[in-house]
């Protein structure tokens, strides 16, 4: 180090003296100069890192329910389907519903203990505030029982389009439109239990 340098601190050997004075001699304006920059950023940066938090637990909650409602049809616990939704949703998955109690019972009628498999994958899920939407790939396999008027079952392939509404914490399911891309036939097979509860 030279002799110049070593007469002149550095800017910000300057500034820490300065604030080390002021907050040494006491006094809440100084307190408040010396903290208010990294303060304001630290508030944003929280803010920011909370709302994200935020974001992706109701995307999980959103994720959960929808794997709620296809277990519910495949073990058959067609009470817990009926709880899934809002008081008055849209539900058209090739037939129209006006509530889940009545989309449960229906479809009870129509599979009984037939076996059926459906998944849900590749959600693109997006939040506002207490309402979401998203849209599934879907796959599904299912048989029909015994003395049914449908002669053979079907393996299909598509697409869910949903929305959500967030009531008292909890997400609910408002829509749900399917849309199939491919149905293929295949033959019903009778279970030889039912599934497990």
């Amino acid at each position: 180090m030279d002799e110049q340098e070593s007469r002149k601190p550095s800017a910000w050997r300057s500034r820490v003296a300065a604030a080390a004075t002021l907050l040494a001699g006491g006094g809440a304006g100084a307190a408040a100069w010396a903290s208010q920059p990294a303060s304001a950023e630290a508030h944003s940066r929280t803010a920011s890192n909370a709302a994200s938090v935020q974001r992706l637990a109701d995307i999980e909650d959103i994720r959960q329910l929808k794997a709620r409602y296809f277990r519910s049809i495949d073990s058959k616990q067609w009470s817990k389907l009926a709880t899934l939704f809002t008081a008055h949703p849209t539900i058209d998955v090739g037939a129209k519903y006006s509530s889940g109690k009545e989309l449960a019972e229906k479809t009870a009628a129509l599979l009984g203990d037939a076996p059926s498999a459906h998944q849900g994958f590749l959600p693109e899920i997006q939040v506002h505030g207490n309402r979401a939407s998203a849209i599934w790939a879907m796959e599904d396999y299912v048989s029909f029982p015994a003395g049914s008027t449908y002669k053979n079952g079907f393996h299909g392939y598509g697409e869910y389009h949903d929305t959500y509404k967030r009531i008292n914490g909890h997400w609910y399911i408002d829509s749900t439109v399917l849309s199939r891309f491919r149905v293929d036939t295949v033959p019903n097979r009778t279970p030889s239990s039912a599934p497990k509860k």
